[in-house]
């Protein structure tokens, strides 16, 4: 084991911003889409969809054989000429 010697206040600075560190990462977490329910989020008909998605207007993760599609990347979809 490893032994270290700090003081308290340095250890509790250390312990403070790790925990503050970890809850943020706790409380993001990415939506993840399936093909319908991303282009009905985006409110356009699911041919659509996929034309866009072919045409490689919309980003997209591959989980095996499936596309999915984070929020924050639909969202961005909104505020660009890309559509």
């Amino acid at each position: 084991m490893f032994n270290f010697n700090i003081d308290d206040e340095a250890f509790k600075a250390f312990k403070y911003e790790l925990i503050s560190e970890v809850k943020k990462e706790l409380t993001f977490q990415e939506e993840i889409f399936k093909t319908s329910e991303a282009a009905e989020f985006l409110k356009i008909s699911r041919p659509t969809f996929n034309n866009l998605v072919k045409n490689n207007k919309i980003p997209y993760l591959t989980v095996g054989t499936q596309k999915r599609f984070t929020k924050s990347d639909l969202l961005k979809m909104g505020w660009s000429d890309t559509l």
